[in-house]
């Protein structure tokens, strides 16, 4: 039994290590204008909806999505005024430079970002990678502030999340 807590703290520590190189992504790319370019744009001012459809490219410094459709949602309440993105495709695919200079990489049929707080969700054949390091599952949540990953996958998939970690090879 401590034998057995042991090696699940070792490993807890070990994949810690790993996903927090996830986090640092540039925080200048977040003060920079969201930039859109589609083949066909649809505004609807009633329900404050943007929808982009046909090669859909989105850019924000060093961040750059791309999906087959793109709604873009304002929700505007008193005291808050919050983005959402909603990005879908076959797949729908992010990247973005990390501080460390190495590049983030998910995808999934369907990738919602909401802007103000940072937060990625995955849904659908979801991956996330940087170097050689994968987790994909059927929903991955990705909160860029605070650099946090959540990996499930539904039981009525069968599927389960997986995570491929490779060390870091001596020079």
């Amino acid at each position: 039994m401590y034998r057995r807590n042991i090696w699940s703290i070792n490993l807890t520590l070990v994949l810690c290590f790993c996903f927090s190189q996830f986090a640092y992504s540039l925080e200048t790319d977040f003060g920079k204008n969201i930039i859109i370019d589609a083949n066909q744009q649809k505004l609807d001012l009633k329900n404050n909806t943007l929808t982009f459809l046909g090669k859909v490219e989105i850019s924000q410094g060093s961040l750059k999505m791309t999906a087959d459709k793109l709604e873009v949602i304002k929700n505007e309440s008193e005291n808050n005024q919050q983005e959402l993105l909603i990005a879908t495709g076959q797949p729908a695919l992010y990247t973005q430079t990390l501080e460390s200079g190495e590049v983030l990489t998910a995808q999934a049929l369907e990738i919602r970002y909401l802007v103000a707080e940072k937060l990625l969700t995955l849904k659908g054949e979801a991956k996330i990678t940087q170097k050689d390091s994968l987790v994909n599952g059927d929903k991955i949540e990705y909160d860029l502030t605070k650099q946090k990953l959540v990996a499930s996958s539904n039981k009525q998939s069968g599927n389960k999340v997986r995570t491929v970690l490779t060390p870091k090879s001596e020079q």
